[in-house]
């Protein structure tokens, strides 16, 4: 029997060369991929191709990557055997799979979904710390920016990227030729992020921002370059004015310097088929399963 799957996935990409699997050398940092393609290839006896809503860069972090695979239960050496259920398959592979990486739902799908193509929009964040000196605990998934930043200015440059434009200026330098570079930004703010969380800190000075934006899709390093260009705005460096700039010149030399890729994360991707704030009936679930399905923020 033929069945077709959706997880949605979290991991901390410090340690791994991005989403997609490639070539590399020996000794050279595995993806995420291949590394949750090797758990599966364990647990049923061959391999499975996972098809991920979008490719995540070397560093980048994820709480809501969405990926489809597809598993033919009558090959060997499953041939037999009863299929796992989702739920076992999903504790398996979190079994089998690195701290830094785990799955946290896992359900049938429709053949016809299509994790990448089907996806009808995105949110990415990216978070920065401002203040005399970094959090530790907060380092590995943020940017550090010495000194403060004017959330007034960065959210008036924001808001100048909400709709339809074309998007060239962020992308890549030397990235693969598109179709298009016309992307729909349906939302960007800049907010603060409470002290108590996720690391409590009595030190005034140091603050948690996140940059969220949502849109249709993303070119590659369109959000860091984004990100790059608002913080350059909230230190004072450049005015508001000059993100309408870019987007009316399409001069890629306007557009500030590319964040790091460690403060970036993929939160969310929405679809029609799926929707993984919403809990599985319970006679969809196995027997044996607690209802502790993940809710996510809009």
């Amino acid at each position: 029997m033929i069945q077709k799957y959706v997880a949605l996935i979290s991991y901390v990409g410090t340690n791994y060369t991005g989403w997609q699997t490639q070539a590399h050398e020996t000794g050279h940092h595995p993806t995420i991929q291949e590394t949750i393609e090797g758990a599966l290839d364990k647990m049923i006896g061959h391999r499975v191709h996972l098809t991920a809503s979008g490719r995540t860069d070397t560093g980048v972090h994820a709480l809501g990557q969405v990926a489809h695979f597809t598993i033919d239960w009558s090959l060997p050496p499953r041939s037999g055997k009863p299929e796992i259920t989702p739920y076992h398959l999903l504790r398996g592979l979190n079994t089998n799979l690195p701290a830094a990486i785990r799955i946290l739902d896992l359900r049938k799908i429709d053949e016809n979904f299509h994790a990448q193509l089907g996806a009808q929009k995105k949110q990415y964040s990216y978070y920065v710390q401002t203040g005399i000196a970094p959090s530790a605990l907060h380092t590995p998934f943020s940017r550090f920016h010495s000194g403060p930043l004017s959330l007034t200015a960065m959210n008036e440059a924001a808001k100048m990227l909400v709709g339809e434009h074309d998007f060239k200026p962020f992308q890549a330098a030397g990235g693969k030729p598109m179709k298009t570079t016309v992307r729909k930004i349906f939302e960007c703010e800049v907010t603060e992020c409470p002290q108590d969380v996720p690391f409590p800190t009595s030190l005034a000075s140091l603050r948690l921002l996140r940059i969220r934006v949502v849109g249709s899709g993303f070119l590659r390093h369109m959000v860091r370059g984004i990100a790059g260009t608002l913080m350059q705005i909230g230190s004072g460096k450049r005015p508001p004015t000059d993100m309408q700039r870019i987007l009316e010149t399409q001069d890629r030399e306007l557009v500030g310097t590319t964040a790091q890729s460690q403060g970036l994360w993929l939160e969310r991707v929405w679809y029609p088929e799926v929707d993984f704030s919403i809990p599985i009936p319970s006679a969809d679930r196995d027997p044996g399963e607690v209802d502790d399905t993940p809710h996510l923020e809009p």
